[in-house]
């Protein structure tokens, strides 16, 4: 029998016109031949079917629930304002709870916690600040720069792919193959045959950080010390433990002073802005991203960069546009960048199309990289030479995109292509 407290909020639900409107703009929906139980729409009425005692949990019921990739997309297109991605979290964690959910879901579930509490996803705490080196950047200070472990520790997402040969899925197998890499000692042999993957996200954590330097923007770094911001408990459904978690990060920032966050992960970043105020009493600290910081300091210092000829394309991450309502401020940056010719996707800012990223990707690797493979197809039909975004998890999905399509674009971080303006500037 379902909560009380579960029925309450499936109240929420009436409110839907059964437009459709919905249904026009999932991506799951998109790539499951229209079946209507993995919609919005259909998600809905089974959600209600669980708050009412309708419906038992199962795992053919939890399949429903986990195939969102809680990109918003449904939500900016409901005139009712229902937010069908919220309501599949919260029936994962009814789900989990009732021990509802495939044996593959639980190991997820299981190495996530574990990962989450050792300080990375990935267990790759030890080497997680690795690209820090040689950065002259303080451990302390107000202004925090949140790298973000699945900024620091993706690429053993893709390296452990090309080493494991196993096709696209950042699963428990994954995560557990990293920690034990790193418990055994043999990372160093690992990232000798990862140095590509590990190189392209350390890089662009080092052009951020740069970036700011250049701009006159002081920021600390905890390094291996940094938590991990535990979002990837409250995407699977651990509810409950992401409320324990996230109590825990505010503590350990109250006792280092921070008063701002700047993050170039979105998920993060949307989790610390929208998240960590409804599950942390008293949350007071100012959460920005990167890119907001870069479009408010350009201006100001009447910044323009030399660059060299490029025509390219702009991919609004789910969780920066949606969550974060970060739209203008990277387009902002590219106007900036001379020779830099910014083409628009057909679905773009608020209107962006998901690449397919938000957790699915670990338990349904094919259905996701489907949804990559269309997105890229979208972005290249601009014509760019170069898709931009800034978002590590975009960055996998589209770069896997990009292989799989053959499409003749290179994938760029919009903080690499400000560095590599900017680089000549003296702070």
């Amino acid at each position: 029998m379902a909560s009380p407290g579960l029925r309450e909020l499936a109240k929420k639900l009436y409110y839907c016109e059964h437009c459709g409107l919905c249904r026009s703009v999932c991506p799951i929906l998109r790539q499951s031949s229209q079946e209507e139980s993995v919609g919005p729409r259909g998600r809905k009425t089974l959600f209600l079917g669980l708050a009412e005692g309708q419906l038992r949990p199962s795992p053919v019921l939890a399949e429903k629930f986990y195939l969102c990739t809680t990109c918003r997309a449904c939500y900016f297109k409901c005139p009712a304002g229902i937010d069908i991605g919220e309501f599949s979290i919260l029936a994962r964690h009814e789900l989990v709870k009732a021990r509802a959910v495939s044996p593959f879901i639980r190991r997820v579930t299981s190495s996530v916690t574990d990962g989450v509490s050792r300080g990375d996803i990935f267990g790759a705490s030890r080497t997680k600040a690795k690209w820090s080196r040689g950065l002259d950047i303080p451990v302390n200070g107000e202004t925090l720069f949140f790298a973000s472990c699945m900024d620091s520790s993706m690429a053993y997402g893709e390296a452990l792919l090309r080493l494991l040969q196993i096709p696209l899925r950042i699963g428990e197998r994954l995560v557990s193959a990293s920690r034990t890499l790193q418990s055994i000692g043999l990372y160093h042999l690992f990232e000798s045959v990862a140095q590509g993957s590990l190189g392209f996200y350390r890089n662009t954590l080092a052009d951020t950080v740069k970036s700011l330097q250049i701009l006159g923007v002081d920021v600390a770094y905890m390094r291996e010390n940094e938590p991990c911001c535990g979002v990837a408990l409250h995407t699977y459904g651990l509810v409950d433990e992401f409320s324990e978690h996230a109590r825990k990060v505010q503590k350990i920032f109250a006792e280092k002073g921070v008063k701002r966050l700047i993050t170039h992960n979105p998920i993060c970043g949307a989790a610390f802005k929208t998240l960590y105020p409804q599950f942390v009493k008293d949350w007071n600290i100012e959460v920005k991203h990167v890119t907001e910081v870069i479009a408010e300091k350009m201006p100001q210092q009447d910044l323009r960069l030399p660059s060299k000829k490029a025509t390219v394309t702009y991919h609004d991450p789910c969780f920066l546009a949606r969550y974060m309502n970060v739209v203008e401020e990277p387009r902002t940056i590219l106007r900036r960048i001379e020779n830099i010719q910014l083409v628009e996707p057909p679905h773009n800012r608020l209107d962006t199309n998901c690449d397919g990223g938000g957790g699915v990707e670990l338990l349904y690797p094919d259905v996701c990289q489907d949804i990559a493979e269309s997105r890229v197809k979208e972005l290249v039909s601009t014509g760019a030479q170069k898709i931009v975004s800034c978002c590590p998890v975009c960055a996998l999905m589209l770069k896997e995109g990009i292989k799989k399509t053959g499409a003749k674009a290179q994938y760029v971080d919009i903080m690499t292509l400000f560095y590599e303006a900017a680089k000549g500037l003296h702070k």
